[in-house]
């Protein structure tokens, strides 16, 4: 269990977030959802240890409830946009983590080369990422940063770079293998639907704080229809900041 207790950020003189706790469990994916600006992507940089100079932080982070520095070795965090390196091939993208974490470019490589084909990739080690198109390169983020295996992932916005018809496939394709490989993931994001279809549970930051709502319903059953309660309720959550 990943917790973050009591959690305030400041920016130039204003208050981004007041007190946030919450819970990510092992497994299974958290969703933190709110308007622009209200401090989604910050959380989740402070967690990386990658938090903006001029951003103040307050709070605590725990991991099965022994207290753990930010930008620790449990937490894999993906960015917004691929990240990848022009100059590097996908396979060497795809190695980076773990290089950084002081793994020798043979392991490495032995160790990313076998997932290329359950990550859809087959092919493409040798390529360079203008050579794939915009969900290919989010695979081998995706693929960078779940070969290092840590228990939790922090994934901000990683969807909202791609079409419709990719974000889809790429979602459907990200429950899977979270599936595959149990572990905790974090996922930033401003869509409504995204937080409906994914979440096993959704952290709504309105007027500063953070409300969390469970979501029961097995990802096989959640069509456009049974999912309508639960996207008004959300929607009712965000417009509590934006009166009329």
């Amino acid at each position: 269990m990943l917790e973050i207790r009591g959690l305030t950020l400041r920016a130039g003189g204003r208050v981004l977030l007041q007190d946030l706790s919450l819970q990510v469990p092992g497994q299974g994916i958290t969703a933190l959802l709110g308007a622009s600006g209200c401090g989604k992507s910050s959380v989740l940089k402070w967690l990386a240890g990658i938090l903006p100079e001029g951003v103040q932080a307050e709070g605590e982070v725990l991991v099965d409830g022994q207290p753990r520095p930010t930008g620790d070795r449990l937490l894999a965090y993906q960015p917004q946009n691929d990240a990848l390196f022009p100059w590097l091939t996908i396979a060497e993208n795809a190695a980076l983590g773990l290089r950084m974490a002081g793994v020798s470019a043979k392991l490495a490589t032995a160790r990313v080369l076998p997932l290329f084909a359950p990550f859809g990739l087959a092919g493409t080690e040798g390529l360079y990422p203008e050579d794939l198109s915009g969900g290919m390169r989010q695979r081998a983020a995706f693929l960078r940063t779940m070969v290092q295996e840590r228990p939790f992932v922090l994934l901000d916005e990683p969807f909202s770079a791609l079409d419709a018809v990719t974000r889809l496939k790429m979602q459907t394709w990200l429950l899977a293998r979270l599936s595959a490989t149990p572990r905790g993931g974090l996922l930033v994001t401003h869509d409504l639907q995204e937080a409906a279809a994914l979440a096993d549970r959704i952290c709504v930051i309105t007027a500063g704080h953070g409300v969390t709502l469970p979501v029961d319903m097995p990802h096989s059953e959640r069509t456009e229809a049974a999912m309508a309660p639960l996207r008004e309720t959300l929607k009712s959550l965000l417009l509590e900041e934006c009166p009329p």
